[in-house]
């Protein structure tokens, strides 16, 4: 048995070499020396000697020269790269697309050109709109009856679409514009503000982009609601450093009904872009023993961690005044810009306007602190100085009854307030009690450089200037206001003025 088995392999082993490139096949026999024919001899005897019942084995079959093809069938090898989406039909890709709401099936839209022109189908957009509209209680102007698709295709590619995020990202202005219409007297704001933002689901976003491009979008927290001004807070996710940040984008959004979407893409209407990256833009308000507040503008205060200058926390104190309009009728990389209104006109150059209210409220997240309100002030061209006119107001010693601070919450439960820091705002109304300057900011009490007990709370910009002085009162632990100083712009008054 050992011999035939390596007579076996030993024939094995020849066919593989005849079957090989330059093999014994191709090459010549050279004739064997005397030394080599002792090991053919002793072959030869040894397969006399076999026995007779043990089997030969047989030669295996000779194998095709090189040069034939081989007749072996190999595996085929799949490639990865073909993609066999584009091999289904159409009408099958439609079907799919059937089951996707609109938000996802926008998203389908930026796969690829194939994609692009089916998702634009006229008849799934449609049953989309049809679905919106079944919705709502009103019916639109513009309908067609559901058993006549043929209606449907004649449209031109994209009506359905266009007029589906229509009626779903932004509600008809014309019920809302009737509401903003009542003014509350005290303030010169609209009376329903609030309401108002609550029942078109208004809420607001913070994108903050890095240097490397990335994007992050924080959602709100919680808000606090003050007499002309709301106070937005972000204080839960995973911040960056404030180097590595460029640029900050405040988004009014439209909140959906459901809250299965909510991570889906929404309306988002831009209401101030500040580029962080500018240093010149930062300005320190205060400090505890935890955080840091850095001021900028649009009324955006930023709280960052001592030591590590990771952003903690952001808050935005957004004026009443067109809060509305920005927040739903910008688009993702413009604002709102309200028409240009001529405030006088025909107005005898002689004349000094007088009638005006000055409206200032201090207060913080959670609490208003105090108001003041100062009507029938007067505006002399002898007041204007540098290009700003100012109020001549009363100098009536005033208390403050609450404490002059800014709490802040971090993720995590973290939390502290900060001494001498508050939001402020401010409102301007003309003769006709309409906003001529507003202003929502954050502020912090400075000591004044005369005396140890006042303290002084500036702020200036292009539009407007304010300095309100303040007197501490040691034994009764709280603050007085003993002046206050309004200077606004010419630019924003009285073309008589410029």
């Amino acid at each position: 048995m050992a011999a035939g088995r390596g007579q076996f392999f030993l024939s094995l082993i020849q066919g593989l070499q005849q079957a090989r490139p330059g093999g014994l096949r191709d090459r010549k026999k050279k004739p064997a020396r005397a030394g080599r024919a002792v090991p053919e001899l002793h072959r030869q005897r040894s397969e006399n000697a076999r026995p007779a019942d043990l089997p030969v084995p047989r030669p295996p079959p000779p194998c095709p020269p090189p040069s034939q093809p081989s007749t072996i069938s190999m595996p085929r090898v799949f490639n990865n790269s073909e993609n066999y989406i584009e091999r289904l039909p159409p009408e099958i890709i439609l079907k799919i697309f059937s089951y996707l709401d609109a938000d996802s099936l926008l998203c389908v839209t930026f796969v690829n050109k194939q994609f692009y022109k089916l998702a634009n189908d006229n008849t799934i957009w449609y049953e989309l709109y049809a679905h919106e509209i079944e919705r709502k209680t009103w019916r639109p102007r513009r309908t067609v009856l559901p058993g006549s698709l043929a209606g449907v295709q004649d449209m031109r590619p994209g009506f359905w679409k266009r007029l589906t995020f229509r009626e779903m990202g932004c509600p008809k202005d014309t019920g809302w514009k009737k509401e903003l219409r009542h003014i509350n007297p005290y303030t010169g704001m609209p009376a329903q503000t609030q309401q108002l933002l609550g029942s078109l689901r208004v809420s607001w976003e913070i994108t903050l982009t890095q240097k490397g491009g990335q994007e992050s979008v924080y959602k709100q927290n919680h808000n606090f609601f003050s007499d002309s001004s709301v106070t937005v807070c972000w204080n839960s996710g995973v911040w960056p450093r404030i180097q590595q940040v460029s640029t900050l984008q405040l988004h009014g959004v439209i909140r959906p009904f459901t809250s299965t979407t909510t991570d889906k893409p929404q309306w988002r209407s831009l209401i101030s872009k500040i580029h962080v990256c500018r240093t010149e833009k930062w300005r320190f308000i205060g400090t505890d023993k935890l955080v840091k507040l850095l001021q900028f503008d649009e009324g955006i205060t930023v709280g960052i961690w001592r030591g590590t200058w990771t952003i903690a926390f952001i808050m935005a104190n957004l004026h009443f005044h067109k809060l509305v309009e920005r927040s739903l009728l910008g688009s993702l990389s413009c604002p709102y810009k309200p028409p240009e209104v001529t405030m006088y006109d025909d107005v005898d150059p002689g004349y000094d306007p007088q009638g005006y209210t000055v409206l200032v409220v201090l207060h913080n997240s959670v609490r208003r602190i105090m108001h003041w309100r100062y009507s029938r002030l007067l505006c002399s061209r002898d007041g204007i100085r540098d290009g700003f006119a100012q109020f001549r107001l009363t100098s009536e010693h005033t208390p403050v009854l609450g404490r002059i601070s800014f709490p802040w919450m971090a993720n995590g439960g973290l939390q502290g307030d900060i001494k001498n820091c508050c939001m402020m705002t401010v409102t301007v109304l003309d003769e006709s009690q309409r906003p001529l300057w507003c202003l929502s900011s954050a502020g912090s009490l400075l000591l004044s450089a005369y005396n140890n007990e006042q303290f002084v709370l500036l702020h200036s910009d292009a539009k407007g200037r304010v300095r309100m002085r303040f007197m501490w009162m040691q034994d009764m632990q709280q603050y007085f206001l003993i002046s206050l100083h309004v200077c606004v712009s010419v630019t924003k008054l009285n073309k008589c003025f410029m």
